[in-house]
């Protein structure tokens, strides 16, 4: 019974040495996906940024071509070519207004991009540290359970060594095959396992130290004076 209890102590431990790997995988994915998250923000503000140099540069340019006209407009003679210069300056005027109109709108959505950008790196960065805690943590248990389990598997033979080697055996190989309990009293005459009703004579084996088995479940049965049967 007592290497039984240590054994299944023992696969709990091991079970959920196993269940951190997802944990951690959790964490670590969570904190990726942050820093995602913020990457595609700040391109989104790169993008705008960007967009907004271009149009300046097409402001910068038109401008250029408004100072030409001015100039040739000044040195025509020729009142057609005066009228058709002066058009001219209009209409590169009215594109550079509407350009500056759509830079204005740019500057504003850029603003806003940075600010989510940064509002997304403040936050990735409260909730990595703590992503960080939590995976240094579950690091730091897995250490010391990992050891706890090794010590166990070691200290198991001091408890192996007082089960009669042919019961031992057999224990062994169906503990291998249930994980499980595969030792379990007899609970009002019936099995502690699977609780189905046990024949008479299979508690009068069970009382008298045979290995004994359910008939239904296949669990080893045992028998103390407490229990009733």
């Amino acid at each position: 019974m007592q290497l039984q209890q240590w054994d299944l102590e023992t696969m709990r431990l091991e079970s959920e040495l196993r269940s951190w790997g997802p944990q951690r995988a959790e964490l670590v994915a969570k904190v990726l996906q942050g820093r995602e998250q913020a990457e595609a923000l700040k391109q989104a503000w790169v993008q705008i940024e960007v967009a907004r140099k271009g149009l300046e540069s097409q402001i910068a340019q038109l401008q250029t071509m408004a100072d030409k006209y001015a100039t040739q407009q000044l040195q025509t003679k020729k009142n057609e070519e005066y009228r058709a210069f002066q058009s001219q300056i209009e209409i590169t005027r009215r594109n550079i207004s509407q350009l500056e109109t759509t830079v204005l709108e740019k500057m504003d959505s850029e603003d806003q991009a940075r600010k989510r950008y940064q509002k997304a790196l403040k936050t990735n960065e409260a909730e990595e540290k703590n992503c960080k805690e939590r995976i240094q943590s579950l690091d730091d248990l897995k250490k010391s359970r990992m050891r706890e389990v090794q010590e166990r598997k070691v200290k198991r033979g001091e408890f192996a060594d007082l089960v009669e080697p042919k019961l031992r055996s057999v224990y062994e190989r169906m503990f291998a095959n249930k994980r499980g309990h595969v030792l379990v009293g007899v609970d009002g005459g019936a099995c502690g396992g699977c609780h189905i009703k046990l024949p008479q004579q299979l508690i009068l084996s069970c009382r008298s130290d045979e290995i004994t088995n359910c008939i239904n479940c296949g669990c080893m049965l045992y028998y103390s004076p407490e229990m009733s049967v």
